[in-house]
């Protein structure tokens, strides 16, 4: 009789920040996910010894990492840590350290400190004039923002730290250096910590691809196009197997060496999979790899259903584990991770008491072993997601619901987390055959993110170029492959390409992901490249002079980077949570494709969602209350949201012809909660119910759940805000 296994999949991932040529490290981020989240993941594990897990941490990121962690003179700082350490600041300094030092949850960490909440009022003029900000303020800042980057259990504990949160002002430079220092030691504890936990079979440790590349795309890029036929490709296709498999060595040395031990199991960047990968991942070594539902269902050619609690329908097909026949031979095992069940912990809980999240996710998986209703079979539920980055938005940096979930999975015998090597070890019935395997990753079950858009082709053919730059070289030396001036330059020339190959370039380089860095990515994507040459001795050739990224049309709209799940304040300034929605602002009085009467009324609109909601931000230039507000959602005519159709706004202005307006957020002047309506296809309108909202003196923010439209997921709409006396304003296609 079997309980229901759980396996979480804990990935942790960085860019690798170094820039080759130059040696600096642009931005923070290996190290203050270090001091915040890597050790605490494993210290809350081990607080709970009869629940084991899986942690994934990619290679570069490990070396990245300990890097810092053993440099005992800086060498390996980043740029932020040496810019806090300074005695003054010039003004470039000061618009850099406001620029970053904000970067955290506003409404759930910043907000809770009154000194770091009276910096964050004054950004937007200092954002505006950075020297409104005096030397202590910028030392107040700094201080804050390492502070807030680290557990906050190791700031209870430390005395040092406990005392500086309570002063919470008047920062000295050897405060600052007493917070690095904190960091460091924290971060030196990772390695140790995971050792330790997985020598005692609590932990496994899995890896990715060295430098996180798409396996799929560097084996061939032409195989993009079998999950999305006619997409734009690079021509020719990039096809280097040879440097997959390098990443996939490289990754087994580096985990070795770090861990102890090489890694069975592999989360390839992204979830990303094709069948070409399957040898390169069983001749690394590697006895299981893990994919997304998406490409469990496109690889059965079946849908794998949901009802209206979001749970499988046919729960089996999902939870156990598979083999890839490829001819003859059986690949590695694969599992398949719940992406319902993830996306609840990456994006939903967070606006849950840590309590309750908790009892809803025991809650689904004794759902899940219900419906089952098999145990004779052990079933494995796969949660694997980013275990670095949903913290920030949670209670205490995830603790109070990762106690409770822990602490109540270990009191239920009838569910049993483990790690993916245990339950393969532990299951005595054969996996089951997948006659093939889909070509995708885990974002949209296709590899559309890393490659087809202009700016990702002409990355992928510059790739390709300083590859081939490097083959030439080593046909030209060939006579002297004893020579090790030679081979060091080779080594350091594949070294910096197979940096080139990060899965991160691309992804940045997608008109879907933007973010205040896309210069800083492409340059340091660049000088990757560069640096192969200039590691042969070779001049860098012209067009890698030239940013790969177009310049931005003059436009007044970014796209959205990514799901958003705000907490809903109306605060005078978005928070932190609405950074990753589209956003729509009047370029100028006269430009932008916002055709406005009265010019200077709005001032930006946000627009983004997660799995469950559709969130709307709108920022006026006068009092809301002067406004009879209403904001439409239109699909195209023909499209599945173009149903029911109303052929007028409420107001005179007519919309577009080809839009078929369907959904009318309206809220009147004084009124507590705007409402939503139905077009009822008789040219009228149907009221479904109040809107979720908050309301400022000039902002609106509210939440719609995608099902109260009709969506299972967000559909091609277009929101547009007609303004009384002032025409109609198209403002959003997402």
């Amino acid at each position: 009789m079997h309980p229901l296994y759980i396996a979480f999949v804990w990935h942790m991932h960085q860019p690798d920040y170094r820039d080759l040529r130059t040696g600096e490290i642009p931005m923070p981020w290996v190290r203050l996910h270090a001091a915040k989240d890597y050790l605490h993941m494993a210290e809350v594990l081990a607080r709970y010894p009869a629940v084991h897990a899986t942690i994934n941490m990619a290679p570069s990121l490990t070396e990245q990492m300990l890097a810092w962690v053993e440099d005992a003179d800086d060498a390996h700082a980043d740029d932020l840590w040496r810019l806090a350490e300074q005695e003054t600041w010039s003004t470039a300094d000061k618009r850099r350290i406001i620029d970053l030092c904000f970067s955290i949850s506003w409404d759930r960490v910043i907000r809770s400190y009154p000194r770091y909440a009276q910096l964050l009022d004054r950004r937007p003029q200092a954002l505006a004039d950075p020297e409104t900000f005096t030397d202590q303020d910028i030392r107040d800042l700094v201080a804050w923002f390492n502070l807030v980057w680290i557990d906050p259990g190791w700031r209870d504990r430390d005395p040092g730290l406990k005392r500086l949160v309570q002063q919470g002002q008047g920062f000295t430079l050897a405060d600052v250096r007493m917070i690095h220092a904190a960091q460091r030691r924290i971060a030196a504890g990772v390695a140790p910590l995971y050792r330790r936990l997985a020598a005692a079979g609590q932990l496994e440790l899995s890896a990715s691809p060295y430098f996180h590349p798409i396996l799929p795309l560097l084996v061939d890029t032409d195989v993009a196009g079998r999950a999305t036929p006619g997409l734009p490709l690079p021509e020719p296709p990039f096809c280097a197997p040879e440097d997959a498999a390098a990443q996939l060595q490289m990754a087994v040395a580096s985990h070795t060496a770090h861990y102890g031990a090489a890694p069975a199991g592999l989360w390839p960047s992204e979830g990303a999979v094709s069948p070409e990968i399957l040898p390169l991942v069983r001749l690394a070594g590697f006895n299981w790899l893990a994919s997304s539902e998406t490409i469990l269902s496109r690889s059965l050619g079946r849908p794998l259903d949901r009802d209206g609690s979001s749970l499988l329908t046919d729960p089996r097909t999902l939870y156990q584990p598979y083999r890839v026949l490829a001819g003859t031979e059986l690949g590695p095992y694969m599992i398949f991770r719940d992406q319902e069940l993830a996306d609840r912990i990456g994006f939903l809980y967070q606006h849950l008491p840590g309590q309750q999240a908790a009892e809803d996710l025991i809650y689904r998986l004794l759902e899940i072993r219900r419906r089952l209703n098999d145990t004779q079979t052990p079933y494995l539920v796969s949660i694997i997601l980013d275990g670095e980055n949903c913290w920030e938005h949670y209670e205490r940096n995830g603790d109070i619901f990762l106690e409770a979930f822990y602490g109540e999975l270990s009191r239920r015998p009838e569910l049993r987390a483990v790690t993916v090597s245990e339950y393969l070890a532990l299951r005595r019935q054969p996996a089951a055959t997948l006659a093939r395997l889909a070509t995708g990753s885990w974002i949209g079950g296709d590899l559309t993110t890393w490659i087809g858009d202009p700016e990702h082709n002409r990355a992928w053919a510059a790739l390709r170029r300083t590859r081939e730059h490097i083959v030439a070289y080593t046909a030209k030396t060939a006579g002297a492959a004893a020579d090790e001036e030679v081979a060091a330059r080779l080594q350091r020339a594949w070294y910096a390409l197979y940096a080139a190959e990060g899965s991160d370039w691309f992804w940045w380089y997608s008109h879907r992901n933007s973010s205040q860095q896309d210069a800083l990515f492409d340059r340091l994507y660049r000088n990757d490249l560069i640096a192969v040459f200039e590691a042969l001795g070779d001049p860098a050739p012209e067009w890698l002079a030239q940013s790969i990224r177009q310049a931005p049309a003059a436009a007044d709209h970014r796209p959205a980077q990514g799901y958003i799940s705000p907490l809903l304040t109306a605060a005078a300034y978005p928070s932190m949570d609405w950074a990753d929605a589209a956003q729509f602002q009047p370029a100028s009085a006269s430009t932008g494709t916002m055709q406005r009467g009265d010019r200077g009324a709005i001032e930006r609109l946000f627009v983004g969602h997660d799995q469950h909601n559709l969130y709307l931000r709108l920022d006026l230039r006068a009092a809301l209350d002067a406004y009879d507000l209403a904001i439409y959602l239109s699909g195209a005519a023909d499209g599945p949201t173009g149903q029911q159709i109303r052929a007028h706004y409420r107001y005179p202005a007519e919309p577009p012809a080809q839009l078929a307006v369907q959904w009318e957020v309206h809220r009147e002047p004084g009124q507590a909660a705007p409402f939503l309506y139905r077009a009822d296809g008789h040219g009228g309108w149907s009221a479904v119910g109040p809107v979720v909202a908050a309301l400022g003196e000039k902002t609106l923010e509210a939440s719609i759940p995608l099902a109260a439209l009709g969506l299972a997921q967000p559909d091609e709409a277009e929101a547009q805000l007609p303004e009384t006396a002032m025409g109609t304003v198209t403002l959003a296609r997402f």
